[in-house]
């Protein structure tokens, strides 16, 4: 019986990987950390499911300020520093693949996204008119006034309300996402444009939409009547009686 030693990655492996793929290994690296917020918090919230939808991850902090006085944040927080890198990431990695997409694919990714970034816009001042606006009316909560963490919007009608931290926050990350991604297919379609330089027209404008060209007779050169006439005076016409 032959006993195999396992195949580890080398320190040199390592580091090829890096430099040939960083902006892979950013992308899903921050991927993980995103899944492991949401599904962690996810979990807990199946044995005492919140009041309000996403509460669980506005409530807690991470890390613990007993543990790490100085430096938490909410999970919905880290998650959407985790989402926003896996998703500008990840089109950093893909692209090769982008550049050779179709001028109509990228004109219709840039539509979509273009669409999807003017709705979550309009989310955005949504939800912070009625964020202020609850936060002026609520005061039901213990000590008043109340916290913005707690504020929950029941609009539209949910079998729960939806906690304005964790939905915002949410929308102003897809709208993040839809800018990034913009401006990246806006960059595409330059650097295709700059290995692909269009060539100028060998026509003219005129011949380019068959308009005829107006063409003039050549001038000849005005010559001084002193200079043929060998500098005599002309002689006086006749004239008619």
């Amino acid at each position: 019986m032959k006993v195999q030693k396992p195949n580890w990655f080398s320190t040199v492996e390592v580091r090829d990987l890096i430099q040939r793929r960083p902006w892979s290994l950013l992308s899903w690296s921050a991927g993980l950390v995103a899944l492991s917020f949401i599904g962690y918090y996810g979990i807990l919230s199946i044995g005492n499911p919140p009041a309000n939808i996403g509460a669980q991850f506005v409530d807690a902090e991470f890390p613990s300020p007993s543990i790490s006085p100085w430096f938490y944040g909410k999970p919905i927080t880290w998650f959407i520093y985790a989402a926003f890198l896996y998703w500008s990431a990840g089109l950093e990695a893909q692209r090769i693949h982008f550049l050779n997409f179709s001028e109509r694919t990228r004109r219709f990714l840039f539509i979509v996204t273009a669409l999807v970034a003017f709705g979550a816009f309009y989310e955005i001042f949504y939800n912070f008119m009625i964020w202020s606006a609850l936060e002026v009316l609520t005061q039901s909560c213990s000590p008043s006034p109340c916290s913005p963490d707690v504020i929950a919007s029941r609009w539209p009608s949910l079998p729960k309300p939806l906690n304005l931290v964790f939905v915002t926050k949410v929308v102003i990350l897809v709208f993040s996402l839809s800018v990034y991604s913009l401006w990246f297919l806006f960059r595409i379609d330059k650097e295709i444009e700059r290995r692909n330089p269009t060539p100028q027209a060998a026509f003219s404008r005129q011949e380019l939409y068959g308009a005829d060209t107006v063409k003039t007779a050549p001038m000849t050169r005005a010559y001084s009547f002193a200079v043929t006439t060998n500098g005599q005076d002309p002689p006086d016409s006749p004239q008619s009686k």
